[in-house]
């Protein structure tokens, strides 16, 4: 199927003419075409049985067969899965030339809505720590969404400049810059994208990506890894930039092994290598990225010999509501209890100290009187110990008035607290009051669409 023909910008047709002069026609016609819907399972959740045609480059991608109503489906808002454009998925490939041992301290740097950092928090080992940053403060509430429902434990979410990260010192094993582009990649996707496109945007966010690398590169440590992205095929916003990136320290660029069926290009500039999208050959949009290994050093994290800030000590804790307590350290703000990885305590003190933290540590439970409440957070964590709660299994309908917040009938027996699921997966808690109950999911994440006929779903079909 095609789409609507558009009118894309002139200035960006003769610049493919000139860049891609072989395949120039293949290359616009191919903008006219429908994108591929994809998603990304979440493995620590849900792994269906499916004939779904695979993202080649993606251990959990998959290509549907058409675009469902996501927000009816239940296990879209458990976080059993991300919708996720394909191309974008090459991090995994990228992520896997990572040579490290040890923990690592991974930072996205421009994380919001958050498809790369669930990416990452996937690929990464449960002793990692994933630091999601997004500069503008707008975004940042659907970044925390996203990585709430995703259920790992191990992330941070700020809200800081790529300076605020620079000035800190070496602190970071791998750094990942999705960088904020002119976005031609995203044309056939969303040809609203054309709209905002020209020449002097594209040279404007050239300049603010260098900007961005310049300023956060000193938080890389000697060894570490860059990864760096972005959703265009401008040469100025991709292969220029590292070359111009080679004038602010030294670093090894790092070749990704690619499947000759994958039909991803490989550039190489000045001994830089890269990986390019197009979407006349790939099943996907337009990207390109690349790995660099940092080769210089930088100045040395020096942490304060006493931190201003101290967590105070959790009154009380539940005795199994989660797993491997022994990996957390628990503390208490306000009535608020939550936990952080005990190995990464300092870390987290210190980033507290010196950029803007949002999140540091899972809210589990609040405390009411001499009374723990379960909170959603713990709901969707996949260090939540599923014994610890009575479930109750919703169908769909009931499962989607839950996630409404609507008012309707449940049959409700045994503990005040109760686990609502569906398909086994959590989506938050309610509580038996005998006659009624009182339903806890968050009031800013409720589901709003008031149609709710279309709830075919694509692990069914």
């Amino acid at each position: 199927m095609t789409s609507q023909s558009t009118n894309w910008p002139a200035a960006f047709i003769s610049r493919i003419r000139e860049q891609f002069p072989e395949t120039a026609d293949s290359f616009i016609q191919s903008l006219n075409n429908d994108a591929r819907v994809s998603i990304r399972l979440n493995p620590a959740k849900f792994s269906p049985e499916t004939s779904l045609q695979t993202v080649p480059w993606a251990g959990q991608g998959y290509f549907l067969n058409q675009r469902p109503v996501f927000a009816l489906d239940p296990l879209w808002h458990a976080g059993a899965y991300y919708v996720q454009e394909a191309s974008s998925m090459f991090l995994e490939q990228a992520f896997q030339q990572i040579n490290l041992t040890g923990p690592k301290l991974v930072l996205d740097l421009c994380a919001a809505p958050g498809g790369k950092s669930t990416h990452l928090n996937s690929l990464m080992a449960s002793e990692d720590l994933l630091v999601s940053n997004e500069v503008i403060r707008s975004r940042v509430p659907v970044l925390l969404e996203n990585l709430c429902k995703w259920g790992h434990s191990n992330f941070l979410v700020t809200n800081s400049d790529a300076k605020q990260f620079g000035e800190l010192g070496a602190l970071v094993d791998v750094l990942v810059i999705d960088a904020p582009c002119s976005g031609e990649g995203l044309f056939r996707r969303d040809p609203n994208a054309a709209n905002e496109w020209s020449v002097e945007n594209a040279n404007l966010c050239a300049v603010r990506q260098r900007r961005i690398l310049a300023e956060s590169w000193p938080c890389l440590k000697e060894g570490g890894y860059l990864i760096y992205s972005t959703c265009t095929f401008n040469p100025a916003e991709n292969e220029e930039n590292l070359l111009w990136l080679r004038s602010q320290g030294g670093f090894e660029s790092i070749r990704i092994p690619i499947d000759p069926s994958w039909q991803v290009d490989e550039v190489e500039a000045n001994g830089i290598h890269g990986y390019r999208f197009l979407p006349y050959k790939v099943q996907g949009e337009g990207f390109f990225i690349t790995i660099l290994k940092k080769t210089d050093g930088t100045s040395s994290v020096r942490f304060p010999k006493k931190f201003k800030t101290r967590l105070q000590k959790a009154s009380q804790l539940p005795d199994n509501w989660l797993l491997k307590p022994e990996q957390k350290t628990f503390f208490q703000h306000q009535d608020q209890l939550k936990f952080i990885p005990t190995h990464w305590e300092k870390i987290i003190l210190y980033l507290f100290e010196r950029v803007n933290l949002v999140k540091a540590g899972t809210h589990f439970a609040t405390l009411k009187k001499n009374d723990l409440l379960p909170e959603h957070e713990l709901a969707l964590s996949i260090d939540l110990n599923n014994k610890a709660f009575q479930h109750l299994e919703l169908a769909s309908n009931d499962a989607l008035s839950f996630l409404a917040r609507d008012n309707f009938q449940l049959q409700l027996s045994g503990n005040n607290w109760q686990l609502a699921t569906f398909n086994q997966l959590p989506l938050g808690f309610l509580k038996n009051l005998g006659n009624r109950f009182n339903n806890y999911y968050p009031k800013e994440w409720r589901l709003r669409m008031q149609d709710r006929s279309n709830t075919d779903v694509w692990y069914q079909a």
